[in-house]
């Protein structure tokens, strides 16, 4: 199939740099920084806006990742896959007050007498908070960790008003920008890695 020429030239120039520039500068200057993909400039900022208006925190901890943000994917079964109709929109929030928040009430959940949680989410929470971020998919479940449906209630509602598109719109929390950069980094490090191998 053919990309589109905006693509195309997206991931040229992705590519270019990946001879280049480090780790770090890449994920800076393709992903945490800069204009997407997807929306022009003024609704990106609404979708930012909206999102921080929520949560109750600046725009600018805000920012699309993921092939909304770049046009196409990095991740290493979708590698290079253009942005299309049936494509989420990937929102991180980086916000450590906000995160803090939320692990303290995960804490506090585990003295609750209502405490349930499957086994396996509630490790692959730990794993992720490990490394920094928390992933709403693996909180403890919605009908004992009101958190939870809160999320879900207001993403599915940004997705069903279809402001933004046809698309899914889903985010994680991150604890930082240094965690949210180093986990961007281990995708763009593998293009890295492959593209010097061709070289």
């Amino acid at each position: 199939m053919e990309v589109d020429p905006v693509i195309q030239s997206r991931i040229n120039d992705f590519k270019s740099d990946l001879t280049t520039m480090s780790v770090s500068t890449m994920v800076r200057k393709h992903i945490t920084f800069g204009d997407c993909y997807v929306f022009e400039n003024g609704k990106y900022f609404d979708l930012k806006a909206e999102v921080a208006d929520h949560f109750e925190i600046h725009p600018s901890e805000i920012v699309l990742v993921g092939s909304a943000k770049m046009g196409f994917s990095i991740a290493p079964r979708k590698r290079y896959r253009s942005f299309g109709d049936q494509s989420d929109i990937d929102i991180a929030i980086v916000s450590p007050p906000l995160f803090e928040k939320i692990w303290q009430q995960v804490f506090d959940y585990r003295d609750n007498i209502s405490y349930f949680w499957p086994r396996d989410d509630e490790t692959d929470f730990k794993h992720f908070l490990f490394t920094g971020w928390i992933r709403p998919d693996k909180l403890p479940p919605t009908r004992s960790f009101s958190f939870r449906k809160e999320w879900w209630d207001f993403f599915l509602s940004l997705t069903s008003a279809g402001i933004y598109g046809p698309y899914k719109i889903t985010a994680g929390l991150y604890k930082s920008w240094y965690y949210l950069e180093k986990y961007q980094s281990i995708c763009v490090k593998q293009c890295q890695e492959d593209i010097r191998g061709l070289i």
